[in-house]
Order: structure tokens, then C-alpha cells, then sequence
């Protein structure tokens, strides 16, 4: 009876059951308004903002075409610094696009933005090397230029030892035609450089026995004596001073003491003494641009005027021997001019010389038969053409006609006179035959 009691029980609380189960389930239009509302009461997370060092799309895609524009601005350009410039800069956007996206970078990412940093770094370094350079160099004015790319740089000169040459007290003089430039037996005080023009050198008066043309030194350098100068070496100095003595004597007894050996090992000759020797036979003593030394002629400016660079003696020889580098590329300089000097106005002098001859020759109105094979001997060994002669000869007041003659007419004419006076009456037979 119990358990009967406890079944009917049991039977009346399932439906409540159900129904309590069937309770507690929410509809659906309740069930979403109660999410609603819990994700109304939850609180909005804000919206993460993009680090510093992290790029949007778009800021990538701009430096992306930054640093190709700047790298085609580098590939079209002529300009070495502005070369470098782009180039660093578009070796930066690589670093930039690479380095600085928003996402953990791959192995390859890392390994393009390290080189793009490291060509970045070349460049920039270089452009501050050229910017540096540019401030800071060499710097020559149109005329300085053209001085050095004519008369230095072939022979070693470079544009920093020309500057250095320049500072060394250098400036521009102006010489009008026939002016004096330096006199002889005066203290040697100034080198000079021809710039433009001539200069000639005279020992006596309108007389020129060497021309100095443009881009020459007047007179002769000694570089190596200025670099014993300079480090203060007596035993060079005094080498160099008995080259420049007079001890032939001495050195002929060396050299044939030493003939022999000569011959096993023969030595370059020096052709700057070579050059300053036949200068020496040709017209005599050359000045030597040292301390110490005087004008063995007197300078004057040639016919057109000249242009002249020149130092101080003494500002030049310091800045020269300073350098052993300079002293070697001066030694060159001064070689070549000394060649130029031999030859330069050679052919003119020859022309002077033979209208100086045939001035005296025709002095007296009369020319023999051993004065005109003189003369020619003269013409050829000299290469003194016949037009020349020719127009010399008129110049002196004579015809072709007459020097064939080997008489002036007016010489002829003042002859005949006088000896019609002193015999009449053959002049007289003479006339009537």
C-alpha cells in the first residue's frame, strides 16, 4: 500500500516536471533580446592603434614608389653627387618598405632590409665624401685651368700641387710691349711663368738672343736644390753647387778614371743638363732661378706684349722643395721648357743675323764676288729662303738687278761722275764712240 501510495506521487510530480523543464527553456525572441542585452552591459574594447614602427598599405605603397622614382632619377642622372644622393635614398625606401611592415618579418624581409640599409649607408657616405671635396678642393678659375692642362699636368703636376703653387704667392701681371720684365746683373728675386705672349732676352741693345713664348719659366729651375734647401740637406746642397761650378777638370779626370765602368752600367743621361748645355753654346749663359743668382740678360716683353705668372723666389722654392713629389714633376716642367727654348724664334734669328750680315756686306754700295758666295753659304746653311733675302735686300734700298751687278746704281752713278771729272777728256772719246 506503500509503495502505491509513493508510485501515485511519483506519477502526479512529472508533469509538474515537464512542465517545469518546459518553464525554465526560454522562447527564441526572448533568448536573443537577453544576448543583447548581456553584449550591451559587456564593455567595447577600443581599436588596437598601428605601432610606430609598423606601416599601413598605403604608407608602404608610398615609400615603395618613392624609392623607385629616386632610384630612375639616379639611372638618368649625369651628376656624380646627385648619383649618389638618390641612390642612398632609394636604398633607404628598400629598408623602410621592408623593415617596417605590420607583421613579424621573414627571414628574406630581414635579409633585404639589411643590404638596402648597408648600400644605404655607402651612398650617403660617398655623397658626403664628394659634398666634402666640392667645399673643400680643388677650385681653378677658366684661366688657372687652361695654365694647368697646358703647361703642368703632362708632366705629373697634380691639381692639388697646383693650387699649392697658386697660394705660394702666385699672381697675374700684364707686360706691354717692350717693357722691361727683369734687367741684367740684378739679384733674382721672382720666378716668372709666360702665360700669354713672348719675352725676349737681350744682351745688348734690340738685340735678342733667347725668346721665351707661352708656357715656359724664364730662365732655368733647379727643383732638387730647393728640396736640399727646404729639409736643409748641406750635403745635396753642396753637390748641387759644385755641379753648377766650374770643376771640369775634376770631373773629366772621374770620368775617365771610371770610362770602363761606365760601359758595363750605363746610367740615363740627364737630359735637362744636356738641354741647358746646348742653351749654354747657342747663346750663352742661362739664368738660374735660385738664391744667390743675377740676370744674364735683360727681359723684356715681345712685340705683342705678355701675360706672366710670377712668385716670390722665396715662397716658390719652399712650396716646391716641400714636395718631393712636386720636385720631380718640375724637373719635367722645366725640362720640356728648356727644350721649347731651343727651339723657339731659332728661325727668326737666323733671318736677324743674315740682314745684320748683309747690311755690312752692302755698306759701302759695293758687293764682290766672295762676299756673294759668302752670303750664300750663309742662306743655305741657315735656311734663309730667297724671298727673304729678297725683301731684306729692298729694305736696304737695293734692286735684284743691282745685287747681281754687285753695285748700287746711285753708287755706280756718283762713281761715274767723279771719274768723268778727273779724266774729261776720255770721258769725252767715251761719249763720242
Amino acid at each position: 500500500m506503500i509503495r502505491g501510495v509513493a508510485r501515485h506521487l511519483a506519477a502526479q510530480r512529472r508533469p509538474l516536471a515537464r512542465w517545469s523543464s518546459t518553464a525554465s527553456k526560454p522562447s527564441p525572441a526572448a533568448d536573443t533580446t537577453g544576448e543583447k542585452n548581456s553584449e550591451a552591459l559587456m564593455p567595447v574594447k577600443p581599436t588596437p592603434k598601428p605601432k610606430w614602427h609598423e606601416f599601413t598599405p598605403t604608407r608602404l605603397a608610398v615609400v615603395n614608389t618613392v624609392g623607385n622614382l629616386c632610384s630612375l632619377g639616379a639611372a638618368a642622372s649625369h651628376d656624380h653627387m646627385l648619383l649618389r644622393l638618390l641612390a642612398g635614398l632609394s636604398s633607404t625606401a628598400v629598408f623602410c618598405f621592408n623593415a617596417f611592415m605590420p607583421k613579424p618579418l621573414k627571414t628574406h624581409q630581414q635579409t633585404a632590409a639589411g643590404w638596402g640599409f648597408a648600400f644605404a649607408i655607402l651612398h650617403f657616405v660617398n655623397f658626403g665624401l664628394l659634398l666634402r671635396e666640392q667645399h673643400h678642393g680643388v677650385q681653378l678659375s677658366d684661366e688657372e685651368e687652361d695654365i694647368y692642362e697646358h703647361g703642368f699636368q703632362l708632366h705629373g703636376v697634380t691639381p692639388r700641387q697646383f693650387v699649392k703653387l697658386l697660394h705660394a704667392g702666385a699672381k697675374f701681371v700684364d707686360y706691354k710691349p717692350g717693357q722691361h720684365i727683369a734687367e741684367m746683373d740684378k739679384p733674382v728675386d721672382k720666378v716668372s711663368y709666360v702665360v700669354h705672349g713672348s719675352c725676349n732676352a737681350e744682351r745688348l741693345q734690340d738685340l735678342t738672343v733667347l725668346e721665351f713664348h707661352q708656357d715656359v719659366f724664364i730662365g732655368k729651375l733647379h727643383p732638387m736644390r730647393y728640396r736640399a734647401e727646404y729639409t736643409g740637406n748641406g750635403v745635396k746642397m753642396k753637390e748641387y753647387e759644385d755641379q753648377s761650378g766650374e770643376n771640369w777638370e775634376d770631373e773629366w779626370l772621374i770620368e775617365s778614371a771610371e770610362k770602363s765602368a761606365r760601359r758595363m752600367r750605363r746610367k740615363r743621361p740627364d737630359v735637362r743638363k744636356l738641354l741647358a748645355d746646348g742653351i749654354s753654346e747657342k747663346v750663352g749663359h742661362l739664368t738660374e732661378i735660385k738664391a744667390g743668382s743675377a740676370w744674364c740678360s735683360d727681359i723684356r716683353a715681345g712685340a705683342d706684349g705678355c701675360r706672366v705668372l710670377e712668385w716670390p723666389l722665396g715662397s716658390f722654392t719652399c712650396a716646391v722643395g716641400s714636395d718631393e713629389k712636386l720636385c720631380s714633376a718640375m724637373e719635367q716642367v722645366d725640362e720640356m721648357s728648356l727644350a721649347s727654348k731651343i727651339s723657339a724664334g731659332s728661325s727668326r734669328k737666323a733671318l736677324d743675323g743674315y740682314k745684320d750680315l748683309l747690311e755690312l756686306v752692302i755698306l759701302d754700295g759695293r758687293i764682290g764676288p766672295e762676299e756673294k758666295h759668302a752670303l750664300h753659304r750663309y742662306r743655305t746653311r741657315h735656311g734663309v729662303p730667297d724671298a727673304a733675302h729678297f725683301q731684306m735686300l729692298s729694305e736696304l734700298g737695293w734692286s735684284r738687278a743691282e745685287f747681281e751687278d754687285g753695285i748700287l746704281n746711285s753708287k755706280w752713278a756718283a762713281i761715274s761722275s767723279l771719274w768723268r771729272k778727273q779724266h774729261p777728256e776720255l770721258a769725252k772719246k767715251t761719249s763720242q764712240k
